[in-house]
C-alpha cells in the first residue's frame, strides 16, 4: 500500500509539472512577436486604459488582453493570417475594437501650422503697411506753393492778429 501511494504521488507530481510547463510555454507564446504584431491592431476592452491588447495593465494580466492574446495565438496556430484574425475580432466586438496604424505623415502637421501662421502674419503685415508709398521731402522745396498749406497759414495769421 505504501508503494501505491508513492506511485500515485509521483504521478500527481508529474502531471503537475507537465501542467506548469504547458502553462509557462503558452504564456511565452502569447507574448511572441507574431501575437504582438496583430495585438497592436486590437483595442483593449477592459475600460481602464486606451491601449491595445499588448498593454501591461496589471502586469499583462488584464481580464481582456490575456485571453485576447491567447485567442490570437490559437487563430494563428490554426493557420489564419493577420487580416483574418483582425476581421474575426471586428465581427465579434464591432469596428470600435480595430486600431489602425498611425498616420505616417503626422510629422508634417507642425510644419503646416508654422506655414499657415507665417502666411497669416504676412497678410496682416501687408495690410497694416498698406500700398501707399511715402515720398521723402526734398531740400529747398517751396512750401508756399501748396494751396492746402497756404489756407492754414492764412488762418494762423488771422488768429495771431486777434491776440494783439
Amino acid at each position: 500500500m505504501h508503494r501505491s501511494k508513492l506511485k500515485l504521488l509521483k504521478r500527481a507530481l508529474l502531471v503537475l509539472a507537465l501542467a506548469v510547463a504547458a502553462l509557462a510555454q503558452s504564456a511565452s507564446e502569447i507574448e511572441s512577436d507574431d501575437v504582438k504584431r496583430v495585438g497592436v491592431h486590437i483595442a483593449c476592452q477592459c475600460g481602464a486604459c486606451q491601449e491595445n491588447v499588448n498593454c501591461n495593465m496589471s502586469s499583462g494580466q488584464c481580464h481582456f488582453c490575456k485571453p485576447a492574446r491567447t485567442k490570437i495565438y490559437k487563430m494563428q496556430r490554426a493557420g489564419m493570417n493577420d487580416d483574418q484574425v483582425i476581421a474575426s475580432f471586428i465581427r465579434e466586438y464591432g469596428q470600435a475594437i480595430f486600431r489602425a496604424d498611425p498616420n505616417s505623415f503626422f510629422w508634417v502637421i507642425p510644419y503646416l501650422g508654422l506655414l499657415a501662421g507665417g502666411g497669416v502674419l504676412w497678410i496682416v503685415l501687408k495690410k497694416l503697411r498698406g500700398t501707399k508709398h511715402l515720398t521723402p521731402a526734398t531740400a529747398g522745396a517751396h512750401l508756399d506753393d501748396d494751396p492746402v498749406l497756404a489756407k492754414y497759414r492764412a488762418q494762423i495769421d488771422k488768429d495771431l492778429e486777434k491776440l494783439d
